[in-house]
């Protein structure tokens, strides 16, 4: 460990040197350990690049959130760090930094805050190519410490112990791919970050991998501007929990049956034999512990079908319409799984206690399989048996498809039998005729006259949101 220790403080120490060439004043201890935090996030995606860069050009994603306002550098303004001499490399990257402050995309992906993992992964968006052609010298292969006094030292006495002159040969690199860089700037889908917004951190942030992907993806575009119509409707509902009248571990009522220790004191009063006779007839009265609260045991099941035959106006109002109800359903209590389908059920996705964790993989999932409704939701027969028999759970499923969703009629009694079944079926080619949708408790269609304008199409969704909270 103290091996590993002296190699993140001897980097440390040599990438701060590099906020010498900083084009962002002014330079703040609280700013470049800011800027660590960034640089470990990328440096687990494999971008290993000067700090400075990292410094400032995370300072201009992150608008004013580390304090007052940052502006870019002007050659010969006056800062409390001496600056270098100008030389073109540094003015052609001061060049890029100033076109970066002033381009529409910057003031609407800072339009809301953005956390660091987020901020981390479009900075690899954007010079990540730079980086993949840039001859990396030698770097330790350890994190920034977070804290250290190095974060107070004079930055030119830094640059004097070491020298920082490697890092000016991805600051021209970057410099030259300047229209590149602001290309990449113009697509990140900032529509992804707001809607990634809206869920808490609680249950763990979005996987970095995931999140890149993401982030520089634009499939997932229409779903997530659907998805932010309908997000903002539902987050002003809350669950309210009964009003309590008992202290926490306190006692409710008075029981026939319970642990020796919630005896009434007066029980213990009885002679030997009447305290005998009492117990094997279960006379003895016992107080009873307030009930827990059996909302855990509520299960929210939601299968997005996944096919071929859903791709299009389907795919997007299916998984827009999931979220949605994964939203609702959350905050009525319980746990809210999703899992896509084509021919096998895919990993399950938490939205009910780790939405932010698992909402890139709901937007970005592609199956490339084709279709087996009968294999699917006979596993699913299996799956819900056992949650039901061996863990006690009230189990509602809801699964969203096309109209030519074929299941054995057997398969979905068995499944009616335990659990409460809603079947969603998006634009169906012709009239529905499928055996099994009188066994079905609810069923919603959405017609082409439905998606045919936006107001209808949202209007439809929460419609369908409000009928499942309901249930």
């Amino acid at each position: 460990m103290a091996g590993e220790d002296d190699r993140g403080e001897s980097e440390l120490r040599r990438q701060l040197a590099t906020l010498i060439f900083s084009q962002i004043r002014p330079v703040t201890a609280a700013d470049a350990v800011a800027a660590a935090g960034w640089w470990n996030l990328l440096a687990r995606l494999g971008f290993r690049v000067p700090l400075v860069v990292v410094h400032d050009c995370g300072l201009l994603l992150s608008g004013g959130r580390l304090g007052s306002a940052r502006a870019v550098r002007r050659d010969g303004a006056a800062g409390p760090t001496p600056a270098p001499a100008p030389t073109p490399t540094l003015a052609r990257y001061q060049s890029l930094l100033a076109r970066m402050a002033g381009a529409e995309a910057l003031e609407e992906l800072t339009a809301t805050p953005l956390r660091d993992d987020a901020l981390a992964v479009i900075l690899a968006r954007l010079f990540g190519d730079v980086h993949l052609r840039w001859a990396a010298p030698g770097l330790a292969a350890a994190e920034l410490p977070a804290s250290s006094p190095t974060y107070q030292l004079d930055r030119a006495a830094l640059a004097r112990a070491h020298d920082p002159t490697w890092a000016l040969g991805f600051i021209q690199r970057l410099g030259e791919q300047e229209r590149a860089v602001l290309a990449r700037l113009d697509q990140i889908e900032a529509g992804s970050l707001r809607l990634l917004g809206l869920f808490s951190a609680e249950g763990g942030a979005a996987d970095l991998a995931d999140l890149y992907h993401l982030v520089g993806t634009t499939g997932a575009t229409d779903v997530v501007d659907f998805s932010l119509q309908l997000l903002p409707s539902l987050l002003e509902t809350k669950r309210r929990p009964a009003a309590q009248r008992f202290s926490i571990d306190g006692y409710a009522s008075v029981e026939r049956r319970g642990n020796v220790d919630a005896l009434l004191p007066g029980e213990l009063a009885h002679d030997d034999d009447v305290f005998v006779q009492k117990a094997l007839s279960d006379d003895l009265l016992y107080y009873g512990h307030e009930r827990q609260n059996q909302s855990a045991q509520r299960l929210h099941y939601l299968l997005v079908d996944a096919s071929a035959s859903m791709r299009g106006a389907r795919e997007i109002f299916a998984r827009a319409l999931a979220l949605a109800l994964a939203k609702k359903l959350s905050l009525r209590g319980g746990d809210v799984w999703l899992r896509f389908f084509d021919s096998r059920l895919h990993p399950r996705l938490d939205l009910g206690r780790a939405a932010r964790r698992d909402l890139p993989r709901l937007l970005s999932f592609r199956s490339e399989r084709g279709r087996n409704y009968a294999r699917v939701f006979g596993d699913l027969s299996i799956e819900i048996g056992r949650l039901v028999r061996d863990e006690g759970r009230d189990v509602t499923i809801t699964f969203i498809t096309h109209g030519a969703c074929r299941i054995p009629l057997g398969t979905v009694e068995a499944l009616a039998a335990r659990a409460q079944l809603c079947g969603i079926f998006v634009l169906p080619a012709r009239p529905l005729d499928l055996e099994y949708l009188p066994r079905l408790h609810r069923v919603e269609v959405v017609t082409a006259s439905s998606l045919a304008r936006g107001a209808d199409k949202r209007r439809r969704a929460l419609e369908i949101v409000d009928e499942a909270a309901g249930t």
